[in-house]
């Protein structure tokens, strides 16, 4: 279908209750065994020669998951992907809310993201509240500065909306993980109303980066 980016939460099992925290040689154990694993995807599902032009890789927050929770770490796996497939395929998936809530500050972000577009390895970027995961207000400010971190490199090329419905059946071991996620942040709208206005805050603040030549087409 000339489909020419996907993203996965592949390296990764989603609020495992058996999985620990890899650190040290356990960690690097951990990314020589996701690199051997996307490799074989790489190559059983034919991406070479595809429409395909990248598979961008998304961390998640502790929690969600124990090891890859943050850029640095999530960077780690891409990096030793692409290494050993010779060229930047892979690519990480920046989402405000799981910055925000990964442990790192701001400035340690944006630092990273700087280094990671440095190495062409950046990649889409997801519009996300931290914690609460609906109304982009209620994100304390993570969104439009990782948004224009971004920008700022010249990398940015998606940019997608993204947020979940607080009462969600399939996300209870979410809320159990963190009550952040129960709260209603609608303010008397429906979500597709709240949905709605993310899209146009987001498109406003795309076209100011663009209007101050922080965004270059």
């Amino acid at each position: 279908h000339g489909t020419r980016h996907v993203s996965s939460t592949s390296i990764e099992e989603w609020m495992s209750a058996n999985e620990t925290r890899r650190e040290g040689a356990d960690f690097e154990a951990a990314i020589a065994q996701n690199v051997k694993l996307h490799l074989r995807a790489y190559e059983e599902a034919g991406l070479e020669g595809s429409s395909i032009e990248s598979w961008n890789i998304e961390f998640l927050r502790p929690g969600e998951f124990k090891t890859f929770t943050s850029l640095e770490r999530g960077w780690a796996f891409v990096s030793a992907a692409n290494k050993a497939l010779g060229k930047p395929f892979f690519k990480l998936l920046v989402d405000a809310a799981h910055c925000g809530d990964s442990g790192l500050s701001i400035a340690e972000n944006q630092a990273l993201i700087t280094k990671i577009a440095e190495a062409d390895e950046l990649g889409v970027f997801h519009a996300s509240a931290k914690t609460t995961r609906g109304c982009l207000s209620s994100d304390d400010g993570w969104i439009p500065v990782m948004l224009t971190a971004v920008a700022k490199t010249g990398k940015l090329k998606h940019v997608y909306v993204e947020m979940f419905d607080h009462e969600d059946a399939a996300l209870e071991t979410l809320r159990q993980l963190d009550p952040g996620h129960g709260v209603d942040t609608r303010d008397g709208r429906s979500y597709t109303e709240v949905m709605a206005d993310g899209l146009a805050d987001i498109a406003h603040r795309l076209n100011n980066l663009a209007a101050r030549g922080v965004l270059k087409s």
